[in-house]
């Protein structure tokens, strides 16, 4: 890892854009020889095309945990088992130094859907080595983590095609 010190970004909102963003960001990085891990959380058997191109990019991880559903509201037992393996492989990830940055794309909505205990964020976040830039996307983040963060950025929605009925489209939004 660059010795250097690593802050904590938020992407939140109900706004598109939050993933980009942080994928936007490790394009970046890894086109400096930065080592980036990408760990989605309820995004698991979808076929992303981030997770296609981070294949042909060096030092660029992407690990998608999940179902083939989105949750709305009640996640089932299989829902849960995936989002603590998703954190797990996160804190495994960190404590191996695997990565100068660790992206937590879809975080928040875990921990909203009860799936992720927001007291095991808050000791990652405390707990994170001094080199390690940490980015947490998802809409309604706690106040704690906006808290401790260093950069937060709010996406808010102003119009959307999907309001008229256009579906995500691949290659756009997935």
């Amino acid at each position: 890892m660059n010795r250097r010190q690593g802050l904590i970004h938020v992407y939140t909102g109900d706004g598109k854009g939050k993933t980009t963003a942080a994928l936007g960001l490790a394009l970046r990085a890894a086109g400096h020889g930065m080592k980036v891990c990408m760990i989605m959380f309820l995004k698991g058997r979808y076929l992303y095309g981030e997770r296609n191109s981070a294949k042909h990019i060096p030092g660029f991880q992407i690990e998608a945990y999940g179902q083939k559903h989105f949750i709305k509201s009640k996640p089932g037992r299989e829902d849960i088992e995936e989002a603590e393996e998703a954190f797990e492989r996160a804190i495994s990830k960190v404590k191996a130094g695997e990565c100068d940055i660790l992206i937590l794309d879809e975080l928040t909505h875990a921990i909203n859907l009860g799936m992720i205990r927001l007291d095991q964020v808050m000791e990652l976040i405390n707990g994170k080595p001094e080199g390690l830039e940490l980015v947490i996307t998802g809409r309604d983040c706690p106040p704690e983590i906006i808290e401790a963060a260093d950069y937060v950025t709010e996406f808010v929605e102003r119009k959307h095609p999907y309001r008229r009925g256009i579906k995500s489209r691949k290659g756009i939004e997935y």
